[in-house]
């Protein structure tokens, strides 16, 4: 079945959805207008709040609204191009398909001719232009992006103040960073071409810098911030090349009044492009990815980047910005799917990245740090089903780890705020009764991200088990093997903090305490998708036998709602039936281990006694930061030096020579000028006598 795309069915008016990234960068000025005519602190979060709830309320009517949309017959607002081809050369999906829609484009303004509805001008050919894309994965992204936005910026009302209630310093300007990071990641999903997926990329790079270091005069926070940004910019570096390249290599082939990094010209002339020219844009396209979705070898700097306040950690480093790197593969899928080479790469470096962050949270005592390797990991499983052809599966996970890796993360900060910022696991256990709201929800995003059955990150992570299955059983089997660390490493937390007996450190004070309504509320939403996010992507009615349970149809709505994109809409699953119960059995199996081995939150860890020198090579993070720091920074610090010498020895010091002549004249000539009139009598009258003896020399040689 061919779907096309028609603006013209949506509900409501496609300019209307056009205003959605505006509304949080709108809060964002009233807030720093606040904070210039230094209204009420207190009151600085609203612009924001409003903001986002705006955009959030706008992004799940679109969601809804879409589908009507990309499911018409041919309209005047209708855009269709040539199918994503898998590998072999068939069409994804329907195999005697010709042509596969990817939505449609909506022009807010030419670059140039500013208030123009067209995008392109034949006459002048001007081809820069500000498009917005609407299809099923901007639908997905925009959901879930502006929903857990609105639900952490209400979280940080309550965790951006002190236990006495106020606001702590830099309370503004939290929130301005917090609105204009949501704008920036809105721009980058809602993008209609490259180069303005590229400005939201960067901007949310600069937002990433501004946040983990908000507490600047922190050293650790100010180094961390540094090094998210360095490790980016690496990243980046290979991304604009990409889309350089691909400019070059589009550009002959398009017509006139064509926009060459247009989404829908890009994938209708992708096919024409070389074997070798797809594989170098995937490529270049990669290091953009594995920079801001933190994967190997370019995720040293998530880790580091928890020193940021924990509403940040869940936001940009857990649920939104990481998945940017995700987004834009499956965005690019019709160039990615035609080079076998980068999809060989992107599997390996996810199947990496999966394993290699799930042994270090394995052997870590920071709840926060625990939870980004397991971040890292979670990422790399999204990698190996982008690599393995199955990018659905990837960004459903993308959609229901959102919702249970920001609980995750809120809800360890409520225990970081009761123990007095403290958060080494080391030093508090038994906080089930202390912190019993928050015991419950965490219990929810534990249960959730170790794929604990019916529960939301079952459902996703079981098609990716599926797919990687079906892609090469070496690669499924060490994805089961992920996912049985996930499991244990995160009831290991999970068990360490809230079992075992009570004890708290002193930072915590007399009587530690639940968290205010402002910050328990908003959990309660995320615990509701890290349940039920993960229907959307089953349906109810299956035939027995043939589906979990016998009454769920893996594959149904939310495979159906990507169909429509520029995403593979034909995967392939492998293992059948018993895998999902295998993968079920896994989960139950990790949990249970954790809890033999830390049910009662024993003081003396028991891995680190049983496993020695690989818990301690875990623990050190396998030295990936030390290779790096002695192989990479050293000697670019070294070569800097050198350059820096160069500067200041040699440059200037040609410079100095130079001018020192000048100086030396003038040097010697200034006691001339000393100010004193006498002294000025004795110049002129030495002056004189001088000139009368030159005179006489010149009248003796001349007789």
């Amino acid at each position: 079945m061919t779907l096309l795309a028609d603006a013209s069915t949506l509900r409501l008016p496609v300019d209307l959805y056009a205003t959605l990234p505006f509304w949080p960068l709108l809060g964002a000025i009233l807030t720093g207008i606040m904070l210039a005519l230094r209204a009420r602190t207190e009151r600085a979060h609203w612009p924001v709040v409003l903001g986002c709830t705006v955009s959030a309320v706008l992004a799940v009517v679109l969601f809804f609204d879409l589908p009507g949309a990309l499911h018409q017959e041919p309209g005047a607002g209708a855009v269709v191009h040539e199918a994503l081809a898998e590998p072999g050369g068939h069409a994804a999906g329907d195999h005697g398909a010709a042509a596969e829609p990817v939505g449609f484009t909506h022009t807010l303004y030419n670059w140039i001719s500013l208030g123009e509805r067209q995008s392109l001008d034949p006459e002048s050919d001007r081809w820069l232009a500000i498009n917005l894309y609407f299809d099923g994965l901007t639908g997905v992204m925009l959901a879930f992006v502006t929903v857990v936005s609105l639900m952490v910026v209400i979280y940080s009302i309550g965790y951006m103040r002190d236990h006495h209630g106020h606001p702590l310093r830099g309370y503004e300007r939290f929130f301005a960073f917090m609105g204009i990071f949501v704008f920036s990641m809105v721009v980058l999903s809602f993008a209609g071409n490259f180069v303005l997926l590229y400005l939201g990329w960067e901007a949310v790079g600069l937002c990433s810098y501004l946040l983990i270091g908000f507490y600047y005069k922190k050293p650790s926070a100010a180094a961390a911030a540094k090094k998210a940004f360095i490790v980016n910019r690496i990243g980046d570096f290979g991304f604009a090349l990409g889309i350089f390249a691909l400019y070059m290599y589009i550009r002959p082939l398009t017509q006139v009044g064509e926009n060459p990094l247009d989404y829908a010209v890009v994938f209708r002339y992708v096919g024409e492009l070389t074997q070798g020219q797809t594989t170098l844009v995937a490529l270049l396209l990669l290091c953009g990815a594995l920079g801001k979705s933190a994967q190997f070898p370019l995720y040293v700097w998530l880790p580091d980047a928890m020193e940021g306040p924990s509403p940040v950690s869940a936001l940009i480093h857990a649920a939104t910005m990481v998945t940017a790197g995700i987004y834009m593969i499956a965005r690019c899928g019709p160039i990615f799917a035609r080079s076998e080479t980068a999809l060989a790469v992107i599997v390996v470096l996810g199947v990496i990245g999966a394993v290699l962050a799930a042994t270090m949270a394995m052997a870590q005592y920071d709840m926060k740090r625990i939870l980004a390797y397991s971040t890292i990991s979670q990422l790399a499983y999204m990698f190996v089903a982008l690599g393995c052809s199955a990018p659905a599966s990837g960004v459903f996970h993308v959609f229901t780890h959102a919702f249970f890796k920001a609980l995750l993360f809120l809800t360890a900060g409520c225990v970081m705020h009761a123990m007095g910022n403290i958060i080494d696991l080391r030093q508090f256990s038994g906080l089930r009764n202390i912190l019993p709201k928050t015991r419950a929800l965490m219990l929810i995003g534990c249960l959730a991200l170790a794929g604990f059955p019916l529960l939301a990150g079952f459902w996703s992570k079981d098609e990716i088990v599926h797919s990687a299955f079906a892609y090469s059983p070496v690669v499924g089997v060490l994805m089961l093997i992920t996912a049985g660390l996930t499991a244990y490493y995160t009831f290991r937390m999970y068990f360490l903090c809230f079992h075992g007996q009570t004890r708290f450190p002193k930072e915590a004070g007399e009587h530690p305490h639940e968290m205010p309504p402002v910050m328990i509320r908003p959990l309660y939403l995320l615990a509701f998708g890290a349940i039920f996010a993960g229907y959307l992507g089953v349906t109810f009615g299956g035939i027995p036998g043939e589906s979990f349970l016998g009454f769920l149809q893996p594959h149904g709505f939310f495979h159906h709602y990507l169909g429509a994109s520029s995403i593979v809409s034909g995967e392939h699953h492998g293992g059948g039936i018993w895998l999902m119960y295998v993968s079920a059995a896994v989960a139950i199996v990790g949990i249970w281990l954790a809890w033999m081995r830390y049910g009662d939150a024993p003081a003396a860890d028991p891995d680190k006694a049983a496993l020695r020198g690989l818990w301690m090579l875990w623990n050190a993070k396998y030295y990936v930061d030390e290779i790096y720091d002695c192989v990479i920074v050293r000697p670019a610090r070294r070569l800097g030096s050198l350059f820096f010498a160069t500067d200041n020895n040699g440059i200037d010091g040609v410079i100095w020579f130079v001018t020192a002549v000048p100086r030396g004249l003038g040097a010697g000539l200034r006691f001339l000028q000393a100010g004193v009139l006498h002294g000025y009598a004795l110049g002129m009258v030495i002056g004189v006598a001088a000139l009368l003896l030159i005179w006489g020399w010149i009248e003796a040689a001349a007789t």
